[in-house]
C-alpha cells in the first residue's frame, strides 16, 4: 500500500490530522500519496533545487560583496565589533557545501561506491557533488534509510535536507517567497493572521493557536459573507 508522501505537499493535511487527533476537528484536505514515496511533485522539486544550488553558492558570495553592509553590535557612545567582512556568507556556505558533501560521502557508503580521493576547489567540489547527487537523487528519495521521514528541519531525508539548503540560499539572497497577507479576521481567532506563500494550496492561519487552514474558496466565501454583515449593519 503507498504511504503519505513525506514532502512539503502534505504539509496542510499533517497539520490538519494532528489537529484532529487533539479535539476531534474533521477536515476534507486531500492527502498525497507517494510513489512509491515521494510524489512526483515533490521529487521534481528536490531536483530543481539541487541544480539551482550551485548559482546560489555563488550567490551568496556576490551578496556578501555587493549586499548590506554588516552591522555593528555594542552599546551607544562605544565602538561596536564589526564582524569580519563576508562573515555570514562563509558560515553558510561552509554550511551548504559541507553538508551536500556528507550526502555525497553517506551514499556513496550506502551505495559501496568508492569516495572521490581528496577535495578541489570550492567550485569545483560544489559542481562534483551535485552532479553525483543529481545521478543518484531518484535513488535517494525512495532506497535512502531516511526517505520515509517527514520533511522538517531535523529530517535526514536527503530531499528535506537539499530543501533546507535551498531556502536558507533564497533567505540570504533576498529570492525567498514571500507570504501573502489575507487582511481578514481570521473566522476562528478573528486575528489578521491570515497568510499565504507562494506556491501553497491553503490559506493559513499563523496563530500559534489557531493555525486553521481555508481552501481559496473557503476564504471567498468566509469574505463574502463578512460584507453582508457589514452590509447589514450599515443599514441598521
Amino acid at each position: 500500500m503507498p504511504a503519505p508522501c513525506p514532502g512539503p505537499c502534505n504539509n496542510a493535511w499533517r497539520r490538519a490530522e494532528q489537529q484532529l487527533a487533539a479535539d476531534g476537528t474533521p477536515h476534507d484536505i486531500p492527502v498525497t500519496w507517494g510513489q512509491p514515496v515521494h510524489c512526483p511533485r515533490c521529487a521534481s522539486r528536490a531536483h530543481a533545487q539541487l541544480a539551482e544550488l550551485p548559482e546560489l553558492v555563488v550567490a551568496i558570495s556576490l551578496e556578501a560583496l555587493c549586499g548590506t553592509a554588516p552591522k555593528t553590535t555594542g552599546t551607544i557612545g562605544r565602538a561596536g565589533a564589526v564582524a569580519w567582512p563576508g562573515q555570514a556568507a562563509r558560515l553558510l556556505t561552509d554550511h551548504i557545501v559541507g553538508g551536500l558533501l556528507e550526502v555525497e560521502d553517506d551514499l556513496r557508503d550506502l551505495r559501496h561506491l568508492p569516495h572521490r580521493p581528496g577535495r578541489g576547489t570550492e567550485g569545483r567540489d560544489v559542481t562534483g557533488t551535485v552532479r553525483f547527487l543529481a545521478a543518484h537523487l531518484d535513488w535517494a528519495l525512495t532506497q535512502h534509510p531516511c526517505a520515509e521521514e517527514t520533511h522538517d528541519r531535523k529530517s535526514g531525508n536527503p530531499a528535506a535536507q537539499i530543501g533546507g539548503w535551498h531556502r536558507a540560499a533564497l533567505r540570504f539572497t533576498r529570492r525567498d517567497a514571500r507570504l501573502e497577507h489575507y487582511r481578514i479576521p481570521c473566522p476562528r481567532c478573528e486575528l489578521l493572521t491570515l497568510f499565504r506563500a507562494d506556491g501553497d494550496d491553503y490559506i493559513e492561519c499563523r496563530n500559534i493557536n489557531c493555525q486553521l487552514l481555508l481552501t481559496p474558496a473557503e476564504y471567498f466565501e468566509h469574505t463574502r459573507r463578512l460584507a453582508s454583515e457589514c452590509q447589514v449593519a450599515r443599514a441598521a
